[in-house]
């Protein structure tokens, strides 16, 4: 109690012994603060929570102009920076929880590699400890992810769950039996990779990054504006302006070729959750990334297919969680750091 953990208030009613009020005992959510990254290809996003996950502040900058040999110092920066603009000491932060676009390594925090930020066999936590006064955690950005959704989402009441995420590629993060599934190489989810047309993945198709797989490259955000792009061919339009986001809009408008594009890549989506529900059986597959904002509508038609291949019954849906990441990175903290917080 006087380290600030555990507080106590006063009871707003008597005693039924009479005497003074008893008083309640509670604990102190606000004793530390966790930072959370979440490292993407284009964005890095970070914040600083309490821990119950409440978002005292947050910032984010653009990846892709900072990947050089200073990208872990101008990251660093950004959390030494933001600790200090949401009112705090650095003495109050107990640690920080990084989620990396790639194979990853939780124990020594190698990042193996990551093909959107051009990392092979990269010793991220190393080299942020070095910077940092405060121990720090690496994982897989879906894996960080699904813990997100497992602590303050759709996964919270579940013990089987798995969160398929939608965004330049498509990854995988699984709870299964009630724990984060990692695999025996710290691969497990890398669902980028699953074939979901035998005659198209003979053939050569062009990757989004070097290093990515089919799916990534058939389902992805890149890959939707590319063969957007293609269909229309000749154009005086800035291709700038295409986005995956605003290619399904335009489907939802009735757009003939978008329509074309968003379904094919939808259809390659739903036999990649047809293979992945029969091989794990789920209670719950949660759809989240920049892209599962965009397919709300055309979700009937991923279920329908998906009902018509397999006869499990899983509830498949769209994270409501806006900082699922960030979040999940706050709780990979809490499961990996080794003290009185420690969650299993």
């Amino acid at each position: 109690m006087e380290e600030g953990w555990i507080k106590e208030r006063e009871s707003t009613r008597a005693s039924s012994l009479g005497g003074r009020k008893p008083f309640h005992i509670y604990f102190n959510h606000n004793a530390k603060f966790i930072v959370g990254v979440d490292i993407g290809g284009t964005t890095v996003e970070i914040a600083v929570m309490n821990l119950d996950g409440k978002v005292k502040g947050k910032t984010s900058f653009d990846t892709q102009s900072h990947l050089s040999p200073t990208f872990v110092q101008a990251l660093s920066n950004y959390m030494m920076t933001l600790i200090t603009t949401s009112g705090l000491e650095v003495e109050q932060i107990i640690g920080a929880g990084v989620g990396v676009p790639g194979i990853t390594a939780v124990d020594d925090g190698i990042v193996f590699d990551a093909p959107s930020l051009g990392w092979k066999q990269y010793p991220l936590k190393e080299k942020l400890e070095k910077l940092l006064p405060f121990p720090v955690y690496i994982d897989n950005d879906v894996n960080v992810a699904v813990l997100g959704e497992k602590w303050k989402g759709a996964g919270k009441t579940k013990d089987n769950v798995l969160l398929i995420t939608l965004g330049t590629g498509v990854g995988c993060g699984m709870i299964i039996n009630g724990r984060l599934y990692r695999g025996s190489s710290f691969a497990a989810g890398e669902i980028g990779y699953v074939i979901t047309d035998k005659n198209a993945a003979e053939k050569a198709y062009k990757s989004v990054f070097s290093g990515y797989g089919f799916l990534d490259s058939h389902v992805g955000g890149p890959s939707i504006t590319e063969r957007m792009l293609n269909r229309l061919g000749d154009h005086e339009l800035d291709e700038k302006n295409w986005t995956a986001e605003a290619i399904f809009q335009l489907a939802k408008n009735g757009d003939k070729l978008a329509l074309e594009v968003v379904n094919d890549a939808l259809s390659h989506l739903a036999f990649a959750l047809i293979n992945v529900i029969a091989i794990v059986n789920p209670e719950c597959v949660v759809l989240g990334g920049g892209i599962s904002k965009s397919i709300d509508y055309f979700l009937p038609n991923i279920l329908a297919t998906i009902d018509k291949h397999v006869p499990m019954n899983t509830e498949i849906t769209i994270t409501q969680l806006e900082d699922v990441s960030l979040l999940g990175a706050a709780f990979l903290l809490l499961s990996e750091h080794d003290s009185i917080l420690k969650v299993e």
